[in-house]
């Protein structure tokens, strides 16, 4: 038996013992919170953009670095802000969204044939772009030359835009078809558009008319360069009819691909990395509805693309008699022993 002296003197020693530990506890935690903040101060200063104030006007542009670790941190941890930016009241629809590559500014275009420069500084309308004569189904901002814009609309028109002035600077005809996506080279002012079942490349700010480079049996539904300036991405229709398309009543769906192009090869489509299905496709079978589907981020390691859901697994079913099972797939049995 310990007298009381003993446990007195043991029960203290514990105590001590706890509050070291909540003390080291408390310091650790201030300490990660002192990481994060001066974190987010080496942040604002690299990039220029504060969680309390947005973008500050006049702010250098992130360094290579600093953005590829952004990009990590939206990718991978989902880290981003939303503000709503209020559009005039007689706005009804809202066709193509574009951001600048500078971080300033977003273009809108709307069924009024309209398109619209919104600050993200001041999260205002600070233009009203006019010229087209169908609705612009199309934007894309420069990467390297964050005030140029170019549009393609529903009358198979492009047109390049400088913000800063509030003008048109080019425009070219490239027939009758919708203008279904453009595209800025990442280093030039050449533009790559489809329309229709062809696709196009126009230097836009020379007298050059725009050069015919390819056609396709059905059609494309977007186009963009990869950033470093060799490959261009191009989503194509393969097939506009399903299996299932055979039953009656059954509705046709558009298959896509993706096809990744050499530009100093005629365009030539660059072999799958996978190895499977068609030698041409990047990506055998990708959803779209617009050239919104598919997206490369800047530092060009990422793909963003909407793919079908995988075909459910196969069911073991036992028969009544216990000793023969079948395979049942999504469109019945596919096999048994």
């Amino acid at each position: 038996m310990m007298d009381g002296e003993g446990c007195e003197g043991e029960y203290q020693a514990m105590e001590v013992e706890e509050d070291r530990k909540g003390m080291a506890a408390r310091q650790q935690r201030r300490g990660a919170a002192h990481g994060m903040r001066m974190l987010d101060v080496l942040k604002e200063a690299e990039t220029g953009m504060s969680r309390r104030a947005g973008i500050r006007p006049g702010s250098p542009r992130p360094t290579a670095k600093v953005s590829e670790y952004l990009e990590d941190g939206t990718v991978v941890c989902g880290a981003f802000h939303e503000r709503a930016c209020d559009l005039p009241p007689d706005v009804r629809c809202t066709i193509a969204v574009a951001a600048s590559s500078d971080g300033t500014m977003f273009a809108t275009s709307h069924g009024d044939h309209h398109i619209r420069i919104v600050s993200l500084v001041t999260h205002r309308v600070v233009a009203v772009l006019e010229g087209h004569p169908r609705t612009p189904w199309t934007l894309s901002f420069h990467s390297k030359f964050p005030h140029l814009l170019v549009s393609g609309c529903l009358n198979g028109e492009l047109r390049v835009w400088d913000v800063r002035r509030k003008q048109c600077v080019g425009h070219t005809r490239l027939g009758t078809d919708r203008v279904t996506s453009v595209c800025f080279h990442p280093e030039r002012t050449e533009v790559a558009a489809a329309c229709g079942k062809d696709l196009f490349l126009w230097d836009a700010l020379s007298d050059k008319p725009p050069e015919k480079a390819l056609e396709t049996c059905i059609g494309f539904l977007c186009v963009t360069y990869h950033p470093n300036a060799l490959w261009l991405l191009t989503c194509e229709v393969r097939s506009l009819g399903t299996a299932g398309a055979r039953q009656p009543g059954a509705r046709h769906s558009p298959h896509f691909c993706i096809r990744l192009r050499d530009l100093s090869d005629g365009l030539k489509p660059l072999a799958s990395p996978t190895g499977e299905q068609g030698e041409e496709d990047f990506l055998p079978m990708v959803l779209g509805y617009s050239e919104s589907g598919m997206y490369v981020s800047p530092c060009g390691r990422y793909l963003a693309v909407c793919l079908p859901p995988p075909p459910p697994p196969p069911v073991v079913v036992a028969t009544p008699g216990g000793s023969v099972f079948s395979v049942v797939g999504p469109g019945g049995p596919v096999g048994g022993w």
